[in-house]
């Protein structure tokens, strides 16, 4: 039996930030009877899941994969949590790879494979490519335990999938390039075995380094076309924009650049801090019979359909996008 929404009371939970393999306490009133009010996990899942440490320690997050988003997440972590609450362990496929990690965050564990990986660490994140993702899964899963967190970064493998294979709770995320800055959003799917506890632990870790969405598993691609692909088709346009200017314009490529670069941080402020929408900024900007008004009718029919287009091509391509590798041989 599941925790019926996991409604726990803030005065009979206690949570910890400094703890491994644990989500939370709950406390027994004077008279030494649980609250029969309150929907907690059932008592079995709760030494499951909770297996609080008597010492404090830092909470371990294994990754398999140093790649590009997965040792961009190394890096996030690393510096938007103190040292004391976190101990990352990881492995790659290449030692260079995970040397430009362990140059940088000497303190970072390495391992010798991705079940070694798994063996110590609470949190394991699987950051490999996405027609690698099945075969590495069944390599870990002997040494998977019940308590374990199993989180896959990429689309190829669904949720349900995942749940079959593996005894551990899992989620899937979605990151973005932005996270880089500790910005932007990570997408996020939980399973079916994860509580709502559970769930937001897992989205407080998250937090640190982006804003985490919760999004149905079947909105996955159109929503990760906007938060994970859109930073580079944003970054296309944003450079036609300034060659434009230096062909049109004769000003040096650095100076466009950085006026194109300032404007867009610029206008993310106000979308994101000032409560402008879009349609704000451009009534305030495109004044009627304006230079900005006649701008953006050049705009209008070039753009129609582009992103309709767009967001075809993508969903079309994300059909192949989990086939294996062929073989080489």
């Amino acid at each position: 039996m599941r925790c019926s929404g996991c409604a726990v009371s803030s005065s009979m939970l206690v949570l910890l930030s400094k703890m491994r393999r644990s989500l939370f306490l709950y406390r027994v009133p004077p008279n030494g009877e649980k609250n029969s009010s309150v929907s907690l996990c059932t008592e079995v899942e709760y030494a499951r899941s909770i297996d609080i440490q008597k010492e404090e320690t830092a909470l371990r997050i294994g990754f398999i994969g140093t790649g590009s988003m997965g040792g961009m997440l190394v890096r996030a972590f690393l510096q938007s949590t103190p040292a004391s609450e976190l101990q990352v362990v990881a492995c790659n496929r290449s030692p260079e790879k995970l040397a430009q990690i362990t140059s940088r965050f000497p303190h970072v564990e390495t391992a010798a494979s991705p079940e070694e990986t798994v063996s110590r660490s609470d949190i394991v994140f699987l950051c490999v490519k996405p027609g690698d993702a099945k075969g590495v899964i069944q390599q870990v899963l002997p040494y998977i335990r019940e308590n374990h967190y199993f989180i896959s970064i990429n689309s190829a493998v669904m949720l349900e999938e995942m749940e079959a294979a593996l005894p551990c709770r899992v989620s899937k995320v979605i990151p973005s390039i932005t996270q880089v800055g500790m910005s932007g959003v990570t997408l996020v799917m939980h399973g079916s075995r994860m509580c709502a506890d559970e769930q937001r632990f897992i989205e407080s870790w998250l937090g640190k380094i982006s804003k985490p969405i919760v999004v149905e598993e079947n909105d996955l691609r159109v929503c990760s076309d906007l938060s994970s692909c859109g930073p580079a088709f944003l970054a296309v346009m944003l450079r036609e924009f300034a060659m434009a200017a230096v062909r049109q314009g004769g000003i040096p490529r650095d100076l466009a650049d950085s006026l194109v670069k300032e404007m867009t941080q610029g206008v993310g402020k106000l979308l994101t801090e000032e409560g402008f929408e879009f349609e704000d900024i451009i009534n305030r900007v495109a004044v009627p019979g304006g230079i900005t008004a006649e701008g953006i009718k050049v705009l209008h029919p070039s753009l129609h359909g582009v992103f309709d287009q767009l967001l075809v091509t993508t969903r079309s391509k994300s059909k192949h996008h989990g086939a294996p590798a062929p073989d080489s041989k």
